[in-house]
């Protein structure tokens, strides 16, 4: 999947108003309010869809927006009468982060927060285009977007984003949600192709997950990736990841492309996609890690971990 995340968008049937991403809701929970994931009804209570949204398993507590485009504005009445109990907002710390991103190093690889030097470097990254494309980073190649995303990405928050070094070369790149309330999120795993088949993503994450049980004893890991992304899946998996939940849901990004793309380019990914309810919707899997699951750090044969042409890059 994507540098996105899963957030629940009730049904216009069920709550009423509109939104972008086809007529979701821009009214749910208090302003700022985020609904612990222990409390969080499946989507079939709600009459629920899932969107994409950026680096949180659940809807980020800040204002504006509206499904889709960003976090609801308001969202009161309908968790009430869902069921869910006050009060309504994350357990977790509700003022960012302003600690400096700490840096580490193991097994061959040092994870240092961005610059300019490591932006330049991964806007030279080969590039895996449709359905991968929301990882590329042919776009750092414009200088005033490169500055912009070297600001995002260096901004005191909930989030902390890594990029992977190998013998000074930038070989991969990942961000963790330290505040969602489903537990540490990681979120845009990426190694690019011409980096794979060394171990790159299992060496990069194992070294994060390491630290972050450190700093955050007994948290849990999650993650989320759509299903066709097979070769990442192997990666999760042989960190100590499972599978816990499979959903529909809509990738805003893939769903868009998937218009323009002929059905020759579209059909590698059957079964893996719908069009329901007058929306594309991609087919995603939610994975979790306890801390301290063993991890398998071996390196595939080079060309991926299928042996073959890799055809997906490390992402959830």
């Amino acid at each position: 999947m994507r540098d996105e995340m899963l957030s629940q968008i009730p049904a216009p049937s069920s709550l009423g108003g509109g939104g972008a991403c086809g007529g979701a809701p821009s009214s749910l929970l208090p302003r700022g309010a985020v609904v612990p994931a222990a409390v969080l009804p499946p989507p079939s209570s709600l009459g629920g869809r899932w969107c994409l949204r950026r680096g949180s398993l659940l809807r980020p507590p800040s204002g504006g927006g509206g499904a889709c485009g960003g976090a609801p504005s308001s969202l009161g009445g309908a968790a009430r009468e869902a069921g869910l109990p006050p009060p309504y907002t994350s357990p977790v710390a509700a003022e960012p982060s302003r600690a400096p991103v700490p840096l580490l190093e193991g097994e061959g690889l040092t994870l240092r927060p961005w610059d300019a030097d490591l932006v330049a470097q991964m806007a030279r990254w080969g590039e895996y285009g449709f359905p991968y494309h929301a990882f590329d980073l042919g776009h750092l190649r414009d200088p005033a977007r490169a500055a912009a995303a070297l600001a995002e990405h260096t901004a005191p928050g909930r989030h902390r984003h890594y990029v992977a070094v190998e013998a000074g070369r930038a070989v991969g790149r990942c961000s963790v949600n330290l505040e969602d309330p489903a537990g540490l999120y990681l979120w845009a795993v990426h190694v690019p192709p011409e980096h794979q088949g060394r171990g790159v993503a299992r060496r990069m994450l194992a070294v994060l997950m390491r630290a972050l049980e450190q700093e955050f004893p007994g948290r849990e890991f999650v993650l989320t990736s759509n299903t066709f992304a097979v070769h990442a899946h192997r990666a999760y998996l042989a960190l100590g990841f499972r599978i816990v939940e499979t959903r529909w849901q809509v990738d805003r990004e893939v769903a868009e492309r998937l218009w323009r793309v002929t059905e020759q380019e579209r059909a590698p990914l059957a079964g893996h996609i719908r069009f329901h309810e007058g929306r594309w919707q991609v087919r995603a899997f939610v994975f979790r890690r306890t801390p301290g699951a063993p991890m398998d750090l071996r390196a595939r044969q080079a060309g991926g971990e299928s042996g073959q042409r890799p055809q997906a890059p490390f992402s959830q």
